[in-house]
């Protein structure tokens, strides 16, 4: 990792001047576009269309470094065909699946998430699959999976599997020693560098309500160590029911430069856990006094979350997409009260939908300034899976959407409250959803849908009356005016999660953090997409670093991406 950075600190491009620019204020209510959101799926003609593959969420990162995105998709292994994908773009938005000659197909695998990140900072993309053990007459037990990239080393944009060598295996457990690595089931996978040593560490979510999640440290050169119980970010004996599928979500909530962590759960309370800066963490989601998060409390079945800055003041938000009630939006209100607390504003906000949301994503779709949701549903949870998949063990009894539900879209107006906006968008989608990202797939400025849905099997038979498939939902797009921006870490892991971007317009200012996984198993694109409508120029972008390192970029030009390396302190 050392020589990594030395090296990419001899090829660093200085952007902007490296000062702070401290005072931010509210900005006036962004002017709202001109033009309905309209979608297109378009996901045949592209190529990724994938009938009946049972996937989770989309995971986007230009894995070849070719300059445009491709996609993995996770997919439950259950007969021909059925294996996880990779879909490499052909550099003009149409996609070929690559899995099996990059070596990630994964076969045998019941994946359930990934995550592109550079865990050596050499420049190119590695791949964390997590999956499920086997069952229903998968043979092979495949663990959760490290991939490192070998396109740096080999010039050939290859993975190899090095779970075992890395060390990707919990303290003390004998069944990860004999597989070679995490054998129970996955929930999620998420990366962030927690202890500010300039690489990315590795957090784990369990999918049984009797087992922990991992959080694992990256020690350099390929090892990792699992810092689970020393970090104090346990669940076991905190909650009744820990089943936590979905996002781990990395953030720093209370902006004091270190990454602080929000597990999802379902069937119990949601868990904040605050870093402490000394490798600890405390829980303060059940705390009197701030900083505390006493609205995730609430026990309903979330899927991971989306987070972002719905209501312009400056700090981040987060919504949580329920299945069994409405999705709940909580305002973070660190600038309105100077200390961390939340606060639970689901009914005036008009984002509490109840319909069977499993995934989400938040992005500003129509570039109007605003960041919007998107909910990617599938009915309420109320077959009992052993009535339908009749081999399904009987000591395992939860309970799963089977009928088909539309997908929802709500817009931003401006003020931090939605309305909904999808009956004529083309993003209904009907089906039973799972994960859904978005990512600029043709590189118009305007964030695409890539949305997946569930297809149930049993004995590698389907079950389902209507099978699922990828949905690429292409945004037709406005005239508002827009910037990419595209980071890259030296000091900061190269892949810089929880890099801070504010942008600033006129009397527009807007803030998001680069985030390695949201909602259900799902990422985003990894470059930054900010909307100004109808204002024709940016006065500034900041970029605040994980290392702690203040850019600005001055009146960079609209409708480009801006690549910025981080600079020397």
């Amino acid at each position: 990792m050392k020589n990594a950075y030395k090296a990419a600190c001899a090829a660093v491009v200085v952007w902007g001047v490296g000062i702070a620019l401290g005072g931010w204020t509210q900005a006036a209510a962004p002017k709202k576009a001109s033009t309905a959101l309209k979608f297109v799926d378009e996901a045949t003609a592209r190529g990724v269309a994938d009938l009946a593959v049972n996937s989770t969420g989309p995971t986007f990162g230009d894995y070849d470094n070719d300059g445009d995105l491709d996609v993995f998709v996770p997919v439950e292994d259950l007969g021909p065909g059925l294996h996880d994908r990779l879909f490499e773009n052909d550099g003009k938005g149409r996609f070929k699946d690559v899995a099996t000659e990059r070596g990630v197909r994964n076969p045998g695998s019941m994946s359930r998430g990934a995550v592109f990140c550079d865990l050596d900072n050499d420049g190119d993309l590695d791949l964390l699959t997590a999956n499920m053990p086997p069952g229903q007459g998968r043979e092979r037990h495949v663990p959760t999976t490290l991939y490192r990239n070998q396109r740096t080393e080999s010039g050939v944009a290859n993975f190899d599997n090095v779970t075992r060598s890395a060390g990707l295996m919990r303290r003390g457990n004998d069944n990860d020693q004999k597989i070679g690595g995490i054998g129970d089931t996955a929930g999620g996978v998420g990366c962030a560098d927690y202890d500010n040593d300039g690489d990315l560490d590795l957090f784990w979510k369990n999918a049984d309500p009797d087992i922990d999640n991992a959080l694992f440290r990256n020690e350099g050169n390929w090892q990792f160590v699992d810092v689970t119980a020393s970090a104090g970010v346990s669940l076991q004996g905190k909650l009744k029911d820990s089943n936590a599928q979905g996002s781990p979500n990395w953030l720093d909530f209370d902006e004091d430069g270190r990454m602080d962590l929000l597990v999802t759960n379902e069937r119990d309370s949601k868990v904040l856990f605050r870093n402490l800066g000394d490798g600890r963490f405390e829980d303060i989601t059940r705390a009197r006094r701030p900083p505390n998060a006493l609205p995730f409390l609430n026990p309903g079945n979330a899927q991971g979350a989306c987070i972002a800055d719905f209501d312009h003041d400056g700090d981040m938000d987060v919504f949580l997409p329920m299945a069994d009630q409405a999705g709940r939006m909580i305002a973070n209100r660190l600038r309105e009260r100077g200390a961390l607390v939340f606060e639970d504003i689901t009914a005036r906000s008009g984002a509490g939908v109840i319909r069977g949301a499993r995934g989400c994503v938040a992005a500003d779709f129509d570039n109007d300034g605003n960041v919007d949701l998107y909910l990617n549903n599938g009915g309420p949870s109320n077959v009992l899976i052993n009535d339908v998949i009749s081999d399904f063990p009987p000591f395992v009894q939860f309970y799963i959407a089977w009928e088909p539900a539309e997908n929802t879209l709500l817009r931003n107006r401006g003020d931090g409250s939605f309305e909904d906006v999808t009956r004529g968008s083309g993003a209904e989608s009907l089906g039973i959803g799972s994960g859904v990202g978005a990512a600029d797939l043709n590189d118009d400025g305007f964030p695409d849908l890539f949305v997946t849905e569930r297809t149930y099997y049993a004995m590698g038979k389907q079950v389902s009356a209507q099978p699922g498939r990828n949905r690429l939902l292409i945004n037709s797009a406005n005239r508002n005016g827009w910037l990419k921006v595209q980071l890259e870490g030296t000091r900061s892991p190269r892949t810089p999660f929880g890099a801070r971007v504010t942008l600033v317009a006129g009397d527009l200012v807007q803030h998001q953090v680069l985030q390695s996984a949201h909602g259900y198993n799902s990422t985003n694109d990894p470059r930054l997409v900010f909307g100004v409508g109808s204002r024709n120029s940016v006065d500034r972008v900041e970029v605040r670093w994980p290392s702690g390192v203040v850019q600005t970029i001055e009146k960079p030009t609209l409708r480009q991406t801006l690549r910025i390396v981080e600079a020397a302190p």
